[in-house]
């Protein structure tokens, strides 16, 4: 932001919108990222432990539908925040 002589703060300009508008999607994407992948990897291995436990029950799509329902509300969240 630029201030005047008085060290008012004045109205950004379009380009420096534009560039936090830039970082905060990249932070937002960048983190949805990551956290599909921890998912993914985390979700893996816990069935392959769900199979060789009880291959009978699988428990493992409560831990699925629990964690995938959080992730789905927060990237909502986060994509209206940014």
């Amino acid at each position: 932001m630029k201030t005047n002589q008085n060290n008012k703060k004045t109205v950004p300009t379009q380009e420096q919108i534009e560039v936090v508008c830039r970082q905060r999607a990249r932070h937002f994407w960048n983190w949805l990222t990551w956290s599909l992948v921890y998912y993914v990897v985390i979700n893996l291995f816990l069935i392959a432990i769900n199979w060789f436990t009880s291959p009978h029950y699988w428990w493992v799509l409560w831990v699925i539908a629990g964690w995938g329902i959080s992730l789905l509300m927060t990237a909502i969240e986060k994509s209206i925040k940014y």
